[in-house]
């Protein structure tokens, strides 16, 4: 057994440490004095490494150590310190940048010198790519005892270099380094041979048939790796399984091999053959051809060009052919032309409909099918042209198989991959396949950090396997950065356009005979990146103090010259002057001072992929010579976007689950140009939408979930999970993210209809008719901002993978989802799909065509085709057109709002309101932030002042479509309860009708065997179905136990906790069925109002009163309306806010569901008439408090404390007729205790809050000048006084 436990230190470990450096019996070497300054500043200096060490038998901290990539020495520059080696010293090894770290400090306890073995193995496990450890040890100085350092124990396991001056006799006391060796820790080298079958037999008896399969086949190798215990005896480790065997033309055919030279070795000026084949490729369209007017337009032109030949009338010939016209006495009579070709002077409507706009339901509309024909080249040898010929040329083995031990470091397996080139000298590339079937290994999951994957390519061949590749340089290369030459400009520009598709880079063309230029510039944000980027270039070769730096990333062998080495990326930094700017969005830790003026913001950083896994030498090299320890990257979501293909080994931070502030919009205003030659526009913090990454030069920590999870639907349940999934690691204290890199690492697939995760994520739709973003209906989002910035402030398509697809069928024997186009296998399946609007028509068959010219709004994707098909509406049927839209909630009321503002005639809108029942206690008892009774009566009011008709108390019962098209000519409904029809003639029917689950979805579950009670899932607590792999999440689902609680209508943020925790991938410590978060809704109605409701989902239904008996306090006051709501028990149960001025107002949420005592005696101080706004008493100092983050421990603690003097006081028996005197001495020392604890909790956070709060010692620590002054004022009045009596 190990005698150490050894690990990273924590800013936790800062008491232990601290104890550590004043025990008695220590020793050290480095310099001990800054570890003397206090444990608040042990942190603050940059350290590559920060290692402790713990007894494994009783726990205790016993060594401590700091590794560096430069030496400690002050004197010396940190870029400087390999010219010092080679000047001062004559060393036998070859020492670069990057194989050596500098041993700088440790300290340690002297019964413990051992220890030192195992701190040095730890590092070089960690550090691959290091095989040099240097601590350096400055002359002998006449110091306190206290102060000496002590190297006998690291001359044991070292060698000591002395300097060139050195000399015994007069000149002894110098400097000296102590070298540790990696190549001496023998005991520890992994010895890799190649063995035969008979010897693995008795060690791998599950891989025998593996061991016959390679007996038949020359070309597979098994590698095994042993380590040498403690006994000397040798023990297998690891082992690997090679394979050359490689059918080269399969995977060109199926796979994007190009840029890999097809696998084969380079001609370089040889003979060779060469086969013509022709491939198919597939590329996402870009996001400025998927949404924008002008991508429409382009829609719009190839369909037309394709087959729909416009003509004057607006009318295709066929339709002119089929009207039936008859004439009498010479004069038309149009009667047969009213009533029965109604849809014929509508075909051009719907031919943009259904050939255009539906396409955008289509999966082929985002992704680009391009064929090409291309000649695969390989060199000639001896064989003539064919398969022997192509194995011969061929520049790839495979990694068919890697297993390590359980208790086998994995960072270890770096040497595997060493190994394996080794073993292949002649082949440059290694591939790695994962089958989808089969869970990937531990030991898979390590190894893949070094590979990039491939793309595949349309193919017939079914269920491909994943492709992994990796190139023999980012094994054996070393990476090094160089300041920006002129020769390296022309570098950068083609670094910058490597990753630019072909499709890019002309024009898109129609697969018809005609041709269309199209009006989309796709390289519009590249061509602004490489402007922007010549600016700076230009600005750092000719301006010596310019703010920004540029540095090359070479590979290659780092101690020889720039030119020899291959340029593989580039960097653009400069000195990031807005962190603090950061904290009104984002959950970021404060009073990080040390770091101030060592930020540093990326501007631009390309890097060949191959070489991702090397991000911390990069880092770790570029603070080295710029002096920045951390790194912010700004990814706009609505400005200019740079590139940074290290944005993914950086770590992302997460904006605050609540805003603490409301958040306004207002127009964008042209900025004025600055009289700089390159002047980058700065983001305005506050109300833009941006991703930060951030890399603090920690060590990088992964995060992942061990099971596969398969999601299917993309609604706001979904994003709620895979938030908290992906941040995880990610805690109000902060206690991972000041110690890690912390990075995340998901097995996550979400299924989804095609464009559904596009429109989320768009940022070039502009709406001709808004000005601002934040009031304009088509970007508008009705969730809290928790689930909103999961589309605007993080993009969760960095570690989920989203699969555009219809769910045809549910295996639960196999575990596998079939879609149209693939299978996807599972360990947990979550069902999310739930959709807030669903037309349901008795009628209608499951799988029956969609109609053209219906439209629910359940995702932003249907908020676009609405403004493109009100669009056509208003450009094909001027005067004539009919808008129906049915519903009764406040999502009706924001669409009729969009529909008024966007060109839409009252006049030409009907709104039809189905019955709200009512008297069912339930529903009464339920709180639901999409009705509100009392405003809706007066949006009707407005709506029949500006012509809207309104039809009250009518249900949908059906449809008529035409007879051989899938449009709908009129709705019929049903008057409640006098059961009479009544039929609407509509050309766009919108529908709110709430429905919760869709009937093909409904199809898909019955099939599946999961039970359902009419059209909701049932469910247990712990929201498994009938299949304990099966769950389900939304307002779909029906608990078969019916609780005592509100379960629908909740917060996404709790209810994606609780399933978190049901799934046992993260655990809430303060776990609850019950739902204690409030629930926000926004929306813009009618006028240009906006309203703000925050709910209290309800805890106990059976003792709750219905909702009509709360109390409703209301202000108004400069057009903005107020309500707060009062339960019974005085908590605040409800906010509603309707207010002209464009903002969010998410900071409502600290609020709802306090005591109103709690809330500076709301109640009382609105009977006294002191509040004229709530909105504006939401706002005042005292909030800051109860937004505090921390301020509900602080209430935790107090309820702890007094709750048990609370009850002891109330159930004593003596309490007699003094009891009520008791109590009030009771309620005076506990109030006087929960003042001080108030004080003190406003001393250690004071600097937390926007408003300075003034404690008493403020008013003893007064100026004395200004106290004599003060004084001497006094007695002059006093004096004058007197004279004038």
């Amino acid at each position: 057994m190990n005698r150490f436990q050894i690990r990273l230190a924590e800013v936790a470990d800062q008491d232990g440490l601290n104890k550590l450096f004043r025990s008695p019996g220590v020793k050290w070497f480095g310099n001990i004095r800054p570890k003397y300054r206090g444990k608040d500043f042990l942190f603050h200096s940059y350290q590559t490494y920060r290692i402790l060490a713990l007894c494994s038998e009783t726990s205790a901290l016993v060594a401590y150590a700091e590794f560096r990539n430069y030496p400690s020495i002050a004197a010396l520059p940190m870029d400087c310190w390999l010219e010092w080696l080679s000047a001062r010293y004559c060393l036998p090894m070859s020492i670069s940048w990057l194989n050596a770290l500098f041993f700088n400090f440790c300290i340690y306890k002297s019964n413990y010198s051992t220890v030192l073995v195992e701190i040095i193995k730890d590092v070089l496990y960690r550090e691959n790519r290091v095989w040099f450890l240097i601590a350096v040890r400055t002359p002998y100085v006449s110091q306190p005892k206290h102060f000496v350092e002590s190297f006998e124990d690291l001359e044991k396991i070292c060698q000591v270099f002395y300097p060139l001056e050195y000399s015994m006799d007069w000149n002894n006391n110098t400097q000296s380094l102590y070298i540790v060796d990696r190549a001496e820790d023998n005991d520890d080298v992994i010895a890799i041979q190649a063995v035969e079958n008979p010897e693995l037999r008795e060690e791998l008896g599950d891989y025998y048939i593996a061991e016959e399969v390679m007996a038949q086949n020359p070309r597979s190798m098994l590698v095994v790796g042993e380590i040498i215990n403690q006994c000397q005896e040798s023990e297998m480790a690891i082992f690997l399984w090679l394979s050359s065997d490689i059918d080269i033309v399969f995977y060109v055919r199926n796979y994007q091999m190009e840029q890999f030279g097809n696998l084969v070795k380079p001609v370089d000026g040889r003979s060779f053959h060469y086969q013509t084949m022709t491939v198919s490729s597939v590329q996402r369209r870009a996001e400025a051809s998927m949404f924008t007017a002008d991508a429409l337009d382009d829609l719009d032109a190839v369909t037309i060009l394709g087959g729909l030949q416009r003509v004057d009338s607006g009318m295709s010939v066929a339709s002119l052919g089929k009207m039936k016209v008859s004439s009498i006495g010479g004069t038309i009579d149009d009667t047969n032309v009213a009533t029965e070709n109604k849809f014929f002077m509508r075909e051009c409507l719907y031919s943009k409909f259904k050939y255009i706009l539906e396409k955008l339901h289509n999966n082929d509309y985002y992704l680009r099918h391009d064929e090409s024909v291309i000649n695969f080249i390989y060199p000639a040898g001896k064989e003539p042209a064919g398969p022997a010929a192509v194995e011969a040329a061929s520049n790839v083995f495979l990694l068919r198989c890697i297993v390590a031990r359980q208790d086998f470091p994995l960072s270890r397996l770096f040497n595997a991959m060493v190994a394996m080139f080794c073993a292949y000298p002649d082949r440059d590339y290694c591939m790695m396949l994962m089958t989808a079937k089969h869970k990937a290994s531990k030991s898979y999951l390590e190894v893949l950090q070094y590979f990039m994957p491939v793309a595949s390519r349309p193919s017939n061949v079914s269920s491909l396997d994943d492709l992994f590749i990796t190139h023999r340089s980012t094994i054996f290369g070393e990476i090094s950065l160089y300041k920006l030459e002129k020769e390296d400009v022309p570098h950068v520009h083609n670094l910058c356009l490597g990753n630019l598709p072909s499709s890019a880079q002309a024009p898109n063309s129609s697969s018809s005979s005609f041709s269309y230029c199209s009006k989309v510039n796709e390289r519009e944000e590249l061509d602004h990146e490489l402007h922007v980027l010549d600016l700076i270039m230009k600005d750092v070769l000719e301006n010596e103090f310019s703010e920004f730096a540029v540095f090359t990333i070479r590979c290659g062998i780092s101690t020889r010259s720039v030119r020899e080495n291959t340029s593989i990326g580039f960097v653009v930094i400069r000195e990031f002057h807005s962190h603090d700017k950061l904290f009104e969005h984002y959950h970021l830790p404060k009073h990080e001072h040390h770091l101030n003026r060592r930020r540093a913001e990326i501007i631009s950083l390309r890097l060949h992929p191959l070489f991702l896994v090397s991000a911390d030498l990069i880092f770790r090299d570029l603070a080295r010579k710029t002096s920045f320890y951390d790194y912010y990257f700004i990814n706009s979501f609505d400005g200019h976007k740079y590139s940074n293909d290290l944005k993914k080994m950086m770590m992302v931070v997460e904006p605050k689950p609540i805003k603490k502030v409301p958040i306004f919009s207002r127009i964008q205003t042209d900025q004025k140009k600055s009289k700089k030659k390159l002047d980058l526009p700065l983001p305005n913090f506050s109300r833009d939408h941006m991703i930060i990454y951030r890399h603090k030069l920690r060590p990088v920590k992964w995060f992942s979930n061990s099971k596969k999870l398969v999601i299917i639907g993309f609604s706001a349940v979904t994003k709620a999970f895979l938030r908290q999934l992906v941040f995880q690691w990610n805690s109000k204290d902060h206690k991972n993210s000041e110690n890690f890199t912390c990075l995340t690492r998901l097995q996550v697939t979400v299924i989804c209809r095609a464009g559904i995760v596009e429109a989320d994520y768009d940022s070039l739709f502009k709406c001709p008719y808004c000005t601002s973003s934040l009031g304009c209906y088509l970007s508008y989002r009705n969730e809290s901002c928790y689930v909103r910035d999961c589309c605007m402030r993080i993009d969760l398509r960095y570690w989920v993978h989203f699969v555009p697809g219809k769910v045809e069928k549910v295996d639960r024997q196999k575990k596998f989802v079939k879609l149209d186009s693939c299978e996807i296998y599972y360990d947990t399946l979550l069902l999310m799909c739930d959709r807030m609007f669903v037309l349901r028509c008795i009628d209608m068959p499951v799988y029956s065509a969609r109609p053209c010219n219906l439209v629910e709004v359940n995702f932003r994707l249907n908020k676009f085709l609405l403004f493109y098909k009100v669009r056509a509406l208003l450009e094909d049927m001027p005067r004539t057109y009919l808008v129906l839209v049915y519903g009764n909630n406040l999502h009706t009321y924001e669409c009729i709002a969009f529909l008024i503002g966007h060109g839409v005639d009252c006049s030409r809108m009907v709104l039809v309101q189905p019955h709200r029942v009512s008297g069912k206690d339930a529903e009464m008892k339920e709180k639901c932030p999409y009705w509100d009774e009392n405003l809706q009566l007066i949006l009707d009011d407005i709506l029949v002042e500006k012509g809207v008709n309104i039809f009250t108390d009518y249900d949908f019962h059906h449809y008529n479509m035409h007879e051989s098209t899938d449009f709908i000519m009129e709705v019929i409904f049903q008057h409640f309860p006098t059961q009479k029809q009544a039929t609407f003639e509509c050309d766009l029917f919108i529908s709110f009708q709430e429905g919760h689950l869709h009937q093909r979805h409904k199809q898909w579950l019955r099939n599946a065997g999961i039970q359902l009670e009419g059209n909701e899932i049932l469910v247990n607590e712990r929201y498994q179905t009938n299949d304990p792999d099966i769950y389900a999440a939304g307002s779909f689902i029906k608990m078969r136990q019916k609780p005592n609680y509100q379960y629908k209508f909740v917060s996404e943020r709790e209810l994606a906790r609780k399933i978190l925790h049901h799934l046992g991938l993260v655990i809430d410590k303060n776990f609850e069925d019950r739902f204690a978060e409030p629930v926000l809704f926004q929306a813009i109605l009618p006028l240009r109002y906006f309203i703000t409701k925050v709910t209290m989902p309800r805890r106990y239904l059976l003792s709750q009163l219905p909702v009509i008996k709360t109390c409703n306090l209301t202000t108004y006051k400069n057009q903005t309306f107020c309500r707060v709501g009062l339960s019974t028990r005085m908590l605040v149960d409800e906010i509603v806010v309707v207010t002209k001025k464009e903002c969010q107002l998410d900071f409502l949420l600290f609020f709802c569901g306090k005591h109103e005592l709690l809330l500076n005696k709301l109640k009382s101080r609105y009977r006294a008439h002191l509040i004229h706004s709530f909105l504006k008493f939401f706002q005042e100092p005292w909030t800051e408090l109860i937004m505090h983050d921390d301020f509900e421990e602080l209430q935790a603690e107090n309820k702890e404390l007094l709750s048990p003097m609370a009850v002891s006081a109330l159930s004593r028996p003596d309490r007699g007729a003094l009891g009520e005197l008791t109590d009030m001495d009771f309620f005076t020392l506990n109030k006087r205790y929960i003042e001080l604890k108030l004080l003190s909790f406003l001393r250690e956070h004071r600097r937390d809050f926007r408003h300075k709060f003034a404690l008493p010692e403020d008013f003893l620590k007064l100026d004395l000048a200004d106290y004599e002054r003060y004084m001497d004022t006094e007695e002059n009045d006093s004096s004058s006084d007197l004279s004038e009596t």
